[in-house]
């Protein structure tokens, strides 16, 4: 089965437009899922097949680095239900249950680990998922920081008037320009935060399609 690459609607959507798909919301919620998942990934990668290769001399562990790598691209398809719930691109297989092989458990061993599926989830997890996952969780933490943050501008400064914050940025301001000043930097702010929210939702949306692809991709055979 492919991976179908036509547009999805977020990708086409306009400047303002992006404002009106629930999916843009849900999206930054996936867009952080994908540090911890992906330093769980990590983790479970780089300690189980170091681990297990240099046991593998001990026949018996054998069986279980099999298993270890059987269980990657399970794994996988769990975050492919993940993009399917968030994100809305579809899990592109729906047979992951192996078919029956006919032999002795070492022979279907070695069917089973044929599969290219196994090799992709490997890479995924070895080299992919923590770095991307560091890289989307730290752009959306700037991102949402500095948008939050100018929106909030106007309220910082009321509170501030009325006692309630002592910020240095806010007392230099407050010292060095007029009242009118003062306010006009934070309208300015509120509008700029206005307008590079939008920015936000478009730039998690392409985080999530892309890293959506990038598991559709390991999940084919």
């Amino acid at each position: 089965m492919t991976v179908e690459d036509s547009l999805h609607e977020l990708e086409t959507a306009s400047y303002f437009g992006v404002l009106r798909y629930p999916r843009s919301y849900t999206n930054i919620i996936y867009n952080f899922l994908t540090f911890p998942i992906g330093l769980t990934f990590f983790i479970y990668a780089w300690v189980c097949l170091p681990l297990f290769i240099g046991l593998s001399v001990i026949v018996v562990v054998l069986p279980v680095l099999y298993l270890f790598l059987w269980s990657l691209p399970r794994l996988i398809l769990i975050i492919g239900y993940l993009t399917e719930l968030f994100v809305g691109l579809p899990v592109p297989i729906k047979d992951d249950i192996p078919k029956t092989i006919e032999g002795s458990f070492f022979t279907k061993a070695l069917n089973a680990l044929k599969d290219p599926r196994i090799g992709k989830s490997l890479v995924y997890s070895m080299f992919l998922s923590l770095p991307y996952g560091t890289f989307v969780f730290s752009i959306m933490t700037f991102l949402l920081s500095l948008s939050g943050a100018l929106i909030a501008m106007p309220i910082v400064l009321l509170v501030h008037y009325l006692g309630g914050i002592t910020d240095s940025a806010l007392d230099w301001m407050v010292a060095n320009l007029t009242y009118g000043g003062t306010l006009a930097v934070c309208i300015v702010g509120f509008i700029l935060g206005i307008l590079l929210f939008p920015v936000v939702l478009q730039t998690s949306n392409k985080l999530a399609v892309f890293h959506a692809r990038m598991v559709q991709k390991a999940l084919v055979r």
